[in-house]
């Protein structure tokens, strides 16, 4: 069996509360809300700074630079970094141990998250991902506003690798599942509906 996993909504837990208290103190509580646009739930609102970030629209360097000239106190590159990486609240040790009991079982095991350097890189920093056989991160993968392209190029590449088993696709994002049913892969909320 093929299993594709979402790395943000499935494996990760997030403390926004902490991310979201370190960038108001950076910016302000209205600075927070109007220009970086960082929603509780992680979202990025309207055509903030998190959201063109997130959409791949912007750099890093330019996230980081727009967070630092509308800071309300002199703020440093690595505050602004902190800030980010308090959102990732880190991975359950039980959901690895599930995740390692399906490698064991002879699984074939892939990553999806969309991809900044902000993300991708703590999360390398934390975890080892050599449990799984490839990670995809892509601009254009973000939580409830995914491209359709992702999936397709994602399929592509296990397809091409002569994946034959059924592809299995776990999120808890409802509209990145249905783009998932739309080029044939099984889908699934969490990680604990898999009774494999």
């Amino acid at each position: 069996m093929t299993i594709i996993l979402d790395m943000g909504g499935v494996l990760m837990l997030h403390n926004m509360p902490e991310c979201i208290a370190r960038f108001t103190d950076i910016l302000g509580e209205e600075k927070m809300k109007t220009i970086l646009g960082l929603a509780s739930n992680g979202e990025g609102i309207g055509d903030s700074l998190m959201e063109q970030y997130e959409r791949g629209e912007i750099s890093t360097d330019a996230f980081i630079d727009g967070i630092m000239l509308h800071a309300q106190r002199p703020t440093t590159r690595e505050e602004v970094i902190a800030a980010w990486n308090a959102m990732h609240g880190g991975i359950p040790e039980e959901r690895l141990q599930l995740i390692q009991s399906w490698k064991d079982a002879g699984h074939q095991l892939f990553l999806l998250s969309n991809n900044n350097d902000l993300h991708w890189h703590h999360i390398l920093s934390l975890y080892d991902m050599s449990i799984f056989e490839h990670c995809f991160a892509s601009h254009l993968m973000h939580m409830s506003k995914p491209d359709p392209r992702i999936y397709q190029e994602v399929d592509n590449q296990l397809r091409a690798w002569h994946c034959d088993h059924p592809f299995h696709f776990v999120d808890d994002i409802a509209i990145n599942r249905e783009e998932g049913k739309k080029i044939g892969w099984q889908t699934y909320e969490t990680i604990y509906e898999l009774n494999i």
